[in-house]
């Protein structure tokens, strides 16, 4: 027997030993705190902050026609004029049926007061000195229904002239003088004008969830429109529907934009842009830093000499750097570059660091 063989067996065993307890060294790098703005570019169309479809609850024939489409109105002015002469003959009717009741029940309240002072002479009996105070209150009350009555019907007189309900543009008409138009039992399609309210317009996007969920009441945009080179809009966030759509994947979204001169249309395509600083958490790490495994993006951290993998939600690509949003890292996290895939979760490793991240 060879006395040197169990010696190189031994050998053997103690170097195999010696280099499975040996720690790799790897490089790290740790993250900076990404500063650089955002920018989203984002489609949308411009809408009324208000709109309306006038119809009339006076029937008869239109008398006149005031606007035309195109023109400007303000709150109040009257649009159209309807001819009402049923109307305006119940009307008279009531006006007479007002004074005849007013003269019945002041006629009953004399008699009612006659009869009171008559009761202490005994000139009439108690009985009938009742039943003309209950008719002098039964005229009374029949005066308040005339009275209300004639309310009902000069309100429905009123409504023979058509007026704007807040200031805007005629946007479209339906009718022309002449013609014969229905009140309260109007179908849907027997409206007279389109009113809409330019001065402010509704910029209305449909957000995707990254910027949806970043976006809150007041963020300031810049709107571009083609038709308008050169010129930048202001505008903010007002209203979100606050639900994603499910067919598109995307929220309704809508930012005010002033409009006093009118120069901008309805239904017009443009762009908003919004300038946004990085979210919370979210840091620049080397590119060669992110690791795929099981369709997810992490990133190979150091801690206590042992390997951490941290999952991260990867934003924009800067080339060599990339910006990485997750609550679990700061400037201090000790990242891994070039990470081995045979490293695993608990692994020992020594860290060798590099310069920061840019």
């Amino acid at each position: 027997m060879n006395p040197l063989k169990p010696l190189s067996i031994a050998l053997l065993v103690a170097l195999h030993t010696a280099l499975a307890q040996e720690v790799p060294t790897v490089r790290t790098v740790t993250p900076a705190k990404a500063s650089e703005a955002t920018f989203y570019e984002i489609p949308g169309r411009t809408e009324p902050v208000d709109s309306a479809t006038i119809f009339t609850r006076a029937t008869g024939i239109i008398r006149e026609r005031r606007f035309e489409i195109g023109d400007v109105v303000k709150s109040d002015d009257a649009l159209a004029i309807v001819d009402a002469p049923e109307i305006d003959r119940a009307v008279e009717a009531a006006r007479a049926s007002v004074e005849q009741a007013i003269a019945r029940a002041t006629n009953a309240r004399s008699l009612s007061n006659r009869s009171s002072r008559l009761l202490k002479s005994d000139v009439v009996s108690e009985e009938e000195s009742e039943q003309r105070q209950t008719a002098a209150v039964e005229t009374a009350a029949a005066v308040r229904v005339a009275q209300a009555e004639l309310a009902r019907l000069e309100e429905q007189q009123r409504f023979s002239i058509v007026r704007a309900p807040f200031d805007g543009v005629i946007s479209a008409r339906n009718f022309d003088r002449g013609d014969h138009v229905r009140g309260d039992a109007a179908s849907a399609d027997g409206w007279l004008y389109r009113l809409e309210r330019l001065d402010t317009l509704r910029f209305v996007i449909n957000a995707t969830p990254d910027l949806a969920l970043r976006l809150a009441r007041d963020n300031q945009a810049t709107v571009h429109f083609g038709e308008f080179p050169g010129r930048e809009f202001a505008a903010r966030v007002a209203h979100s529907s606050r639900v994603f759509d499910t067919a598109s994947g995307t929220m309704r979204m809508e930012l005010l934009l002033e409009n006093k001169d009118l120069a901008i249309p309805a239904g017009l395509t443009g762009s908003a842009t919004f300038t946004l600083s990085p979210a919370e958490g979210t840091y620049l790490v080397p590119t060669n830093a992110l690791i795929v495994r099981e369709g997810k993006t992490m990133v190979a951290t150091v801690e206590d000499g042992k390997v951490r993998l941290i999952e991260v939600l990867p934003r924009r690509n800067f080339g060599r750097d990339v910006e990485a949003i997750s609550s679990e890292i700061s400037s201090t996290t000790v990242v891994i570059l070039n990470p081995n895939a045979m490293l695993r979760e608990g692994d020992a490793v020594a860290s060798a660091p590099l310069t920061a991240a840019r």
